[in-house]
């Protein structure tokens, strides 16, 4: 059985991993659909054949198992959550076509949580208990809701880190963390201090516990680096850019810092540059989309970005598996190399690399401890630095790839070096 390691989980965290859909988290809506689907990784899948029954096992059969997909698929974010189902199939895809994983393919069976605690749990409980899922495959706001149910059942999960609950139970498993109780980090400080700032205003939406949460995660950092936070301003749509604008540029501050989304924190831009607020650098976790560009153009012009991935203008062999299978196997999306569907494609990698540890006749606990035993995954070069799950859990993440919007507002340009890796802090 999968323990509860690290700390406490208390009510409210201090951050959250910042990604588009983790600082939207705005109300959504629940349904339910199953797909058969299941790429190449550091840990290839196992041979082709013909599995073993493995009596007693949830979701295992002799040529199957089937796993459960919970995110947000209706709401008001649902669109910026469907590119990871995508990810998702473009990875199972390419390990089913090698002969899946100890001779089974690997289904799904998605559930929609709503980004709700509440619907989450609720989604969770029918993929465990009466769709009989194997394990979870998550992106979502809402984790929390169904993370100590999910743990008491011995269910592995691996996914994107959207709440502090994947700090906690050490049946989750994600290849990235923002957020840890009683813990900073010093990159984003270390980087706004190299490029002159001193003084930092941070964008937050009241929208959003996520927002304000990794708002004070942001705050340690910068404050470890030297970097006087003066406040923080309010960007909850709709936004008066002309008042926000008046805000940034009345604050004094020379670095503006985003904890919302890439859209909202265009619009801050925008009026700032309106009011004519000095502004020495500007940096925020959201906007890595080429639609962000076609929005704003020049408005983002020098706009600094970071990532907790490698990004796809250093065009990695990762890069090319990952697109030309998404070319195959998910051609409905009609920009493939997008965030959330990079985020699919690393939680199902993480996912067959557990199974396959697992053995030929897997159980729930010997995935746990086998994927936990992975001492280097990255992802095949995905990621910034590889991961050692075995001493890593419950910490944040050191390493993070900057990007610069050009003077055009048309690409984002790689700042060297490429990943930064800063210091912990407890």
């Amino acid at each position: 059985m999968p323990r509860v390691r690290g700390r406490v989980l208390r009510a409210r965290g201090r951050g959250a991993r910042a990604v588009l859909a983790a600082l939207l988290a705005a109300v959504l809506g629940g349904s339910a659909a199953s797909c058969v689907l299941g790429a190449s990784s550091a840990q290839p899948p196992s041979p082709s054949g013909t599995g073993a029954a493995c009596p007693g096992t949830p979701g295992v059969t002799a040529d199957e198992v089937r796993v459960g997909l919970l995110y947000p698929d209706s709401g008001n974010a649902a669109s910026l959550f469907a590119p990871f189902r995508a990810g998702v199939e473009a990875r199972l895809g390419v390990a089913n076509s090698a002969g899946g994983v100890h001779g089974r393919r690997v289904t799904y069976l998605r559930q929609d949580d709503g980004s709700q605690p509440a619907t989450n749990r609720a989604a969770a409980r029918t993929l465990v208990e009466q769709r009989q899922v194997f394990g979870i495959m998550e992106s979502t706001t809402a984790s929390a809701g169904s993370a100590e149910y999910l743990h008491s059942k011995g269910v592995p999960v691996t996914g994107t880190s959207l709440d502090p609950a994947w700090t906690v139970y050490d049946n989750m498993f994600s290849y990235s963390n923002m957020i840890a109780d009683g813990s900073s980090v010093s990159t984003w400080g270390d980087f706004v201090a190299e490029q002159g700032g001193r003084t930092a205003l941070i964008v937050v939406t009241s929208l959003s516990a996520a927002s304000g949460e990794f708002a004070e995660e942001l705050r340690a950092s910068l404050e470890i680096a030297g970097v006087r936070v003066v406040g923080t301003v309010d960007a909850t749509g709709p936004i008066n850019l002309r008042a926000i604008g008046d805000q940034v540029r009345d604050s004094g501050a020379d670095t503006l810092v985003g904890a919302v989304t890439g859209a909202a924190f265009g619009q801050v831009v925008l009026g700032a540059h309106a009011a004519g607020a000095k502004l020495r650098v500007i940096l925020t976790p959201s906007g890595y989309d080429q639609s962000m560009l076609k929005l704003f153009g020049t408005i983002l012009a020098g706009v600094n970005l970071f990532v907790d991935y490698q990004p796809f203008e250093l065009e990695l062999p990762g890069h090319r598996a990952f697109l030309e299978a998404m070319a195959r196997y998910a051609p409905y999306l009609p920009t493939a190399n997008q965030q959330a569907a990079l985020s699919g494609w690393i939680t199902a990698d993480m996912f067959l690399r557990g199974l396959s540890a697992a053995g030929p006749c897997p159980t729930r606990q010997r995935f746990v401890e086998g994927l936990r035993a992975v001492r280097d995954y990255s992802a095949d070069g995905l990621l910034p630095e590889p991961i050692d799950f075995a001493t890593s859990f419950g910490e944040l993440g050191r390493c993070y790839t900057f990007m610069r919007v050009s003077s055009d507002g048309t690409r984002f340009e790689v700042l060297r070096p490429a990943p930064r890796c800063g210091t912990l802090r407890s």
